[in-house]
């Protein structure tokens, strides 16, 4: 049976575990619930994954500094295995906050999702999580750091060996990292997506996928194109997907026969045609007589159009072409055609 001047002696230890165990009680109950009311306050809509993060390492934290509290305040001494005790508990506290961090580094987690989703530089998918992979093994060695150090252990001939590993595997992945980090680039700066149709390196095509390696583009004839990342980031990039009209260019060439009257009838004739179309936007339209050919009187046709899907680029172009044909035949003209003139000369007897 404890005495009274015993129990005084373990009041401090006891009163420790107790408040160990209240606290443990009390986060078990309302944590989830307090973190996720604070998360319902928020601007965002941010789900329990958050409280998830905190909730099994947080627990850890608690019972391990209480028990190594415990031992502290207890009245007994074990000498070496009661250093090695707190020590372990300590380890555990240490272990505890790099596991939250591992956690929000979770690529489904709310907090990395609202870094690489919701912010200005908005990333993919397939950058996301290889971001996130990276991030939860950088968590991973510094851990593993952080713990060696809390025990004293010397960690330094550890990193000058993974830097010389590191270094060997970098030279012998040269080209492969090379991609990986024009990869990166690519989806930081997104000079296209899955989708667009790009020129690069003399390639044309819609873009199909975009890997780690290299980006995958289907050629109008139906062929896949794969250019290695670091070759695009090197070269000139045309988005045509990008831009929020196509030109229309077209040269109209009528016969020597036309009058300076019906040219300058045509003229206008196409201009105020032209801002009539709903296809073709009413500004930037140029219509003019540019040239006297070889076999035809040329006029240049510039206009543009917001339908910027291929098949409908071609309708408006055709309904251009059609109402150039109308007009030529209202005015009384013809298109002209390369020909040549042949002249005999009789040569005296």
């Amino acid at each position: 049976m404890l005495t009274s001047h015993a129990l005084n002696d373990w009041l401090p230890a006891l009163t420790v575990l107790a408040g160990t165990v209240i606290v443990y009680i009390l986060f078990r109950i309302i944590s989830v619930r307090v973190i996720h009311f604070i998360l319902d306050k928020l601007p965002d809509d941010a789900d329990l994954n958050i409280a998830t993060a905190l909730y099994h390492p947080g627990r850890m934290a608690i019972v391990a500094g209480g028990l190594a509290g415990f031992l502290q305040a207890a009245p007994i001494t074990l000498g070496f295995w009661e250093d090695v005790a707190i020590v372990f508990f300590k380890t555990l506290i240490i272990i505890a906050f790099y596991w939250v961090l591992y956690n929000f580094f979770n690529s489904t987690n709310y907090v990395f999702r609202l870094l690489t989703e919701k912010g200005k530089w908005k990333l993919d998918a397939t950058i996301s999580n290889f971001i996130s992979i990276l991030l939860r093994l950088l968590v991973i060695i510094l851990a593993t750091a952080s713990v060696l150090s809390f025990w004293s252990i010397d960690i330094s001939g550890l990193i000058a060996g993974l830097s010389i590993g590191g270094l060997a595997v970098s030279l012998a992945a040269k080209d492969s990292l090379s991609n990986i980090f024009a990869c990166c680039i690519i989806m930081l700066d997104h000079p296209f997506r899955v989708g667009d149709w790009i020129v690069c390196n003399d390639i044309e095509g819609t873009v199909e996928s975009i890997s780690f390696r290299s980006t995958n583009v289907r050629t109008f004839v139906q062929g896949l194109v794969n250019i290695p990342n670091s070759m695009i980031i090197s070269t000139p990039i045309t988005n045509y997907t990008n831009r929020d009209r196509r030109r229309i260019e077209l040269k109209l060439g009528v016969t020597y026969d036309t009058t300076p009257e019906q040219m300058e009838a045509l003229v206008q004739k196409i201009r105020s045609t032209l801002k009539t179309l709903p296809d073709v936007l009413d500004e930037d339209i140029t219509v003019a007589f540019t040239e006297l050919a070889d076999s035809s009187l040329n006029v240049a046709i510039v206009c543009y159009t917001p339908c910027l899907a291929f098949t409908r680029f071609y309708k408006v172009r055709e309904e251009v072409n059609l109402a150039l044909l109308k007009i030529m035949k209202e005015v009384g003209v013809s298109a002209a055609f390369p020909s040549q003139s042949v002249y005999v000369e009789k040569m005296a007897k």
